[in-house]
């Protein structure tokens, strides 16, 4: 009798005790798991040097972007297109359309040595309603006459579309970041 109770107790234990293969298995799942969550950690600390470098080219793009509103809006134009000859201060004082951000290498073969530019809607010293710019919205009416034309408008625009585009090249290649804005001289625009 003693013999057949040792054996009932045995019987419960094993019932409630896993298997080598149950075992097996459960280490495998878990073996899974943990490689899962460490290739995504992996990944995201990969990640975290190129979103900081991305948030120091936005903040470099838009520092552009505070410095041109806080020109007179006559001068803008003047002072941020390609062409050094009409600045307002005299040939080549203005900071014209290209600017550097320290820290930012340039792209192989760049060919002006600027990881940023500012685009306008320039042909030289000119301001084009006509112009074939896609990205700034042109052709537009930008000196609020109703009409696009050919003339030159440098001196009569009330609205200015921008492009601020900095390239660069990083560890993970070639980055590119723009962002389009638009100045306006709306006061200028009222009778």
């Amino acid at each position: 009798m003693h013999f057949r109770s040792q054996h009932r107790d045995r019987a419960r234990r094993g019932a409630r005790g896993l298997t080598l293969v149950e075992l097996s298995v459960a280490i495998a799942v878990l073996t899974v798991c943990v490689y899962m969550l460490s290739q995504t950690v992996l990944a995201t600390i990969a990640q975290a040097p190129a979103k900081r470098e991305r948030a120091e080219a936005m903040e470099a793009v838009r520092s552009v972007i505070e410095r041109m509103r806080n020109e007179d809006f006559a001068d803008v134009f003047a002072l941020y297109n390609a062409d050094p000859s009409d600045d307002p201060g005299g040939p080549a004082t203005a900071p014209g359309n290209l600017f550097a951000v320290p820290g930012f290498d340039l792209q192989p073969g760049d060919p002006d040595g600027f990881v940023g530019e500012i685009v306008l809607p320039a042909d030289g010293p000119v301001l084009r309603e006509d112009a074939d710019v896609p990205e700034l919205g042109l052709p537009r009416d930008l000196s609020g006459d109703g009409a696009v034309d050919e003339f030159d408008h440098a001196l009569d625009h009330i609205v200015l579309p921008v492009l601020v585009r900095m390239e660069w090249q990083s560890r993970l290649g070639p980055r590119r970041i723009e962002v389009h804005t638009m100045f306006s001289d709306l006061e200028e625009a009222v009778p």
